[in-house]
């Protein structure tokens, strides 16, 4: 058995887990609604309110990504603040009540953002070079600290 065989990707009946799910949501630190966590993530990137403004724009997740490549990055994103920025994305995501019912009601769960496109840091790539080495798997790690944190709030219950 290999480390993805009983690992779900964030997509189908946890597809919700995935930054690409257009459920919008409001992010304090950008004083606004996402369409999406990549749509939120991607404006994190930057301090400039009009490079903000073009990425939350974006028609689409994948299209915000992409615009998100081309900001002006605030100081320290590859230093820590990318995962701040990311623990923001998911704490305002999660606030929504269903979607906070949906993550609980995950359980225990190892949630693994599995992927094919390389990222070892956010996820795990499953292709024949990097399956052997499980990748830091950040933004699953940080939606189960979520999860750990919604399982004692008052209001989502824990079936």
């Amino acid at each position: 058995m290999t480390q993805h065989d009983s690992t779900p990707m964030f997509s189908g009946p946890l597809g919700f887990l995935s930054n690409f799910d257009e459920t919008p949501f409001f992010v304090p630190q950008l004083g606004g609604e996402a369409a999406s966590g990549e749509h939120a993530f991607n404006a994190l990137k930057t301090l400039d309110p009009a490079e903000q403004r073009d990425v939350l724009a974006a028609p689409t997740p994948s299209l915000a990504k992409r615009q998100g490549r081309r900001v002006a990055l605030r100081p320290g994103w590859d230093t820590g603040v990318r995962v701040w920025a990311m623990q923001r994305v998911l704490t305002a995501k999660y606030a929504l009540p269903g979607l906070a019912q949906r993550l609980v009601d995950t359980g225990d769960l190892e949630l693994v953002e599995t992927n094919h496109w390389h990222d070892q840091f956010w996820g795990s790539c499953f292709c024949p070079r990097h399956e052997p080495v499980p990748g830091a798997n950040m933004l699953g790690e940080l939606t189960m600290a979520v999860r750990a944190h919604l399982s004692t709030v008052e209001g989502v219950s824990r079936d």
